[in-house]
């Protein structure tokens, strides 16, 4: 299992592994952060972060 690293900014949520690649999604009033992630994940939108 891969531990990804969420970073919470006024504008974007970004999504970071231990090998400092990230991806950035337009926060866009988001508020439930860890389901929009799990979401994004089970999409395969995070798969390149996962090693």
């Amino acid at each position: 299992m891969t531990k990804l690293s969420i970073f919470i900014y006024d504008k974007v949520i970004v999504v970071q592994n231990p090998r400092g690649q990230s991806k950035q999604f337009p926060r866009c009033g988001i508020t439930q952060v860890e389901s929009f992630v799990k979401d994004m994940a089970e999409k395969g939108n995070l798969n390149e972060l996962i090693v």
